[in-house]
């Protein structure tokens, strides 16, 4: 379709210009158009994004200046356009009196064994026909992944998240006519890791359920733990229930989606796998640790380490027992608490001077004839440190002697588990996390490397999803979760580790950790500060498509990187499971409590009933307390 007539060069090398009438008001910012031209001799098609739009002819401002005459009329009554005053060709007339000029970046043609555009530098001459991309041509050059229109689902290995901005939505029953679906490539999100960046209510947590669906589609089967610090995607759960995520039995066997809500009192690290600098991070933000604290800790923890062929044998008892000879010169037997272990870790001066080293270790270390019990400082260092891990783990069921984080438990294909946090310390948060990357890179990299039994490996790639990414690797601020991250993100390709990265304060992420996330999904970000970062970390996306960022509406997104072939403005498309991510309703619930049955349950609750139902009492009256 013909929509206008090449003009000539654009400000840039790389842009031209058309003109257009736009009757139908067809080219809108970010639409595809495309011009034919000779390329070593075979006509291509030379693809181009719309990036400004120019009006040329308008009404003269004097048609304009009674709000209360159209200016059709007006244009009509003196012939201007050629128009009729009929009210019902008004609005024609007004088309008809429109002229723009259309700015187009130069995308070039799709080289299909390459999978990239390549850009021709033939601009197109004046007088050049300039077309409307087709639909299916779109669909056919945007996606890394192909689309199956019989089924409306992409095929393996593609995840269909919704459809281009600039055309009509697409859904699979509208047919393959109507509407362009985006279909990203999932192998290229799991392998080069992800980001999706928003504002506050923008819709990041509703675009990230919808990823999560395609991949645990019959199609992708993905192996997928979700960190959500706030409790928003326990309605993944109904991914069990839906049909999209089943597949008939077929020669092998067929399929069928599982989702794992692990809440907050179930996720357990196991203390020894805690490190010193865990300890420290835990122990430094709650009570602050000076230098021989840390010192005094360090030596502990090598110690109980140092003594244990098995380190996960160890527990916080063997580490209150080395903290008690420091103190006294002699063992305080640990009590067994969560099979904690009886056995003693130091128990002669001949151990601790083991402990504390060689003679000739240096001025930190006295001769053990001098040394029969630790000195004053040692001593009050080991019972505040003492004092101060009773506390923590006194508080924090999280961490435990010996329940930990079971890794074939959580990871399996066609398994998407998630792990609230949302009633834990965001510190807490941090170091769970953090142990978490730590074992899951270690089970990897020993499946890499066929070593380990197989409870300490993980044979097949993992998809780990993390919401409120800027608390576990903030910009400017040292935590124990960002140097793994980094390690993860740089090196997870090789092992089978991805990452999704989910923020709405991207200036408040590590630069490094954004940059790292080769493809982004952006949608609406007002923050200046915010658009400058996202700016700086995403380089395939033109500063005419981020500067669209703060006009996005909710389920609007710009989708760049390595997952598509050019970045694209798409619409989300509706999600199969519910969003849980949805505020509460302060006016609603605010009516509700002046509701007949709540003002009677109020008064049932004030008579002063018995908590529990009275012995004897009936089944019927169990369960309408419960009820109640």
């Amino acid at each position: 379709m013909i929509i206008g007539i090449a003009k000539g060069p654009g400000e840039t090398p790389n842009e031209y210009t058309f003109v257009t009438p736009d009757t139908e008001r067809q080219v809108k910012t970010s639409e595809f158009v495309y011009y034919e031209a000779d390329v070593d001799g075979v006509l291509r098609q030379i693809l181009g994004r719309v990036i400004r739009r120019l009006p040329l002819r308008l009404y003269p401002d004097s048609f304009l200046a009674h709000p209360e005459v159209d200016p059709a009329q007006v244009a009509a009554s003196i012939g201007y356009g050629g128009g009729e005053a009929m009210p019902a060709a008004a609005e024609e007339d007004t088309a008809a009196a429109e002229l723009f000029e259309i700015h187009v970046s130069i995308m070039g043609y799709h080289d299909a064994q390459l999978s990239a555009f390549v850009n021709p530098r033939i601009p197109p001459r004046i007088g050049w026909k300039i077309y409307l991309a087709p639909d299916a041509a779109l669909t056919q050059v945007l996606n890394r992944v192909a689309f199956d229109w019989e089924t409306g689902e992409a095929v393996q290995g593609g995840a269909f998240v919704g459809s281009l901005l600039s055309r009509p939505a697409f859904t699979p029953q509208m047919g393959a006519n109507a509407g362009v679906p985006v279909v990203l490539d999932v192998r290229a999100i799991t392998a080069t890791h992800m980001a999706v960046i928003a504002g506050t209510g923008s819709g990041k947590s509703y675009l990230a359920s919808v990823l999560v669906e395609e991949m645990m589609k019959p199609s992708n089967r993905a192996s997928i733990l979700v960190i959500d610090p706030h409790g928003e995607y326990d309605t993944l759960e109904e991914i069990r229930n839906a049909d999209a995520f089943r597949a008939p039995a077929s020669a092998d066997t067929g399929y069928k989606a599982e989702v794992k809500i692990v809440p907050q009192d179930q996720v357990k690290v196991r203390v020894s796998d805690l490190t010193f600098y865990d300890l420290r991070f835990l122990l430094g933000a709650q009570f602050g640790l000076s230098g021989p604290m840390e010192y005094v800790l360090r030596m502990a923890l090598d110690r109980v380490e140092g003594n244990r062929k098995d380190k996960t044998a160890w527990t916080m008892n063997d580490v209150y027992a080395a903290l008690s000879y420091m103190q006294n010169g002699e063992e305080e037997a640990p009590a067994a608490a969560n099979g904690g272990s009886q056995t003693s870790s130091v128990s002669s001066d001949s151990d601790l001077d083991a402990f504390l080293g060689p003679p000739d270790a240096g001025p930190q270390r006295e001769k053990s004839s001098s040394r029969a019990k630790p000195d004053m400082q040692m001593r009050g260092s080991a019972r505040a440190l003492e004092w101060r891990l009773k506390s923590l783990f006194a508080e924090s069921p999280n961490f435990d002697n010996v329940a930990s984080i079971d890794l074939q438990e959580v990871f399996r294909p066609g398994l998407c588990s998630v792990l609230q946090l949302n009633e834990i310390d965001r510190r807490q948060q941090q170091v769970i996390v953090a142990v978490l990357l730590r074992m899951v890179w270690k089970a990897r990299m020993n499946a890499a490397k066929d070593v380990g039994s197989s409870r300490d490996r993980l044979d097949y790639p993992v998809f780990i999803l993390l919401e409120e990414a800027h608390h576990f690797a903030p910009a400017n601020e040292d935590v124990v979760t960002t140097n793994i991250l980094k390690t993860i993100l740089a090196e997870g390709r090789k092992f089978g580790v991805g990452v999704g990265l989910i923020s709405q304060r991207p200036g408040k992420l590590d630069s490094d950790v954004l940059s790292q996330c080769m493809t982004q999904f952006l949608l609406r970000i007002v923050n200046e500060y915010d658009q400058s970062s996202v700016a700086a970390a995403v380089e395939s996306a033109s500063h005419d498509l981020l500067a669209e960022l703060p006009a996005l509406s909710k389920g609007q997104a710009i989708v760049a990187g390595a997952a598509v072939n050019t970045p694209l403005s798409i619409r989300v498309r509706q999600r199969i499971t519910r969003h849980g991510g949805v505020e509460p309703d302060a006016p609603g619930e605010w009516a509700k409590y002046f509701s007949a049955e709540r003002s009677r349950r109020r008064e049932v609750d004030s008579a002063g009933l018995p908590e529990g139902p009275p012995r004897g009492a009936s089944r019927i009256y169990r369960k309408s307390s419960g009820r109640r």
